[in-house]
């Protein structure tokens, strides 16, 4: 159980994520905002729940033959994780816009207006499984839900509970929108223009955390 606090900072690196989140707000301004909205949302998190719960089931009892496996396994992640998101993190800066120039709108994003609830659903689906952080961070969580050795319904609860705080970015909004208020429309439209013109220097600043946090867990665990 030593290791579930980290699934805190795991789950709030998934959940700012302002792609995802500028794909729900558009979804939330189109003609079909409600039934699209929960359809994306439900996509999210049914993705990272899976991913999350497979690692938690393949890593569990990895260390049976003493709690040295299951450290081993944490380790080997967290030191990947911090390579990984060094290396994003220069990536999205150096590719940022540059010299003033807009950051412009993805052509997918322009034509969420027309998507269908059952499009919405595979827009989330797409969205959750190509980001660049996510994945690795939903394997991260579930192997230090495996690594505690676990219950088989605890493991399913926890991989559920840390799912839906890593989709709390998409479903906030989701839920506020449904109230139908004029002022969260307009809060939501400021919002995506922002998240579209800051999407890079967010990402860099996002990757550069995560790989802090990994690094400190990583300095942590070798320092026992």
């Amino acid at each position: 159980m030593e290791h579930l606090e980290q699934l805190i900072p795991i789950a709030a690196g998934i959940m700012i994520s302002p792609l995802p989140i500028a794909a729900i707000i558009a979804i939330l301004l189109s003609p079909r905002a409600k039934a699209n909205g929960f359809a994306y949302v439900g996509a999210f998190l049914l993705v990272c729940f899976a991913f999350t719960l497979v690692a938690a089931l393949t890593t569990k009892g990895a260390g049976s033959g003493g709690s040295g496996g299951d450290e081993v396994i944490v380790l080997v992640l967290g030191i990947l994780l911090t390579l990984g998101f060094l290396v994003l993190a220069v990536v999205s800066w150096v590719t940022r816009p540059k010299g003033g120039a807009e950051a412009t709108m993805p052509s997918w994003l322009a034509a969420v207006d027309s998507l269908s609830a059952a499009k919405a659903f595979g827009l989330g689906v797409v969205m959750a499984v190509t980001n660049a952080k996510n994945i690795p961070l939903e394997l991260k969580a579930g192997a230090l839900i495996g690594a505690s050795d676990l219950a088989l319904p605890a493991a399913v609860g926890f991989a559920a509970l840390f799912a839906l705080a890593a989709s709390l970015g998409i479903l906030l909004p989701t839920l506020l929108a449904s109230t139908g208020s004029h002022a969260v429309t307009r809060a939501l439209t400021a919002l995506k223009a922002e998240l579209i013109a800051h999407n890079a220097i967010i990402m860099t600043v996002l990757f550069a955390i995560l790989a802090a946090v990994q690094l400190s867990h990583v300095v942590a665990a070798l320092a026992k």
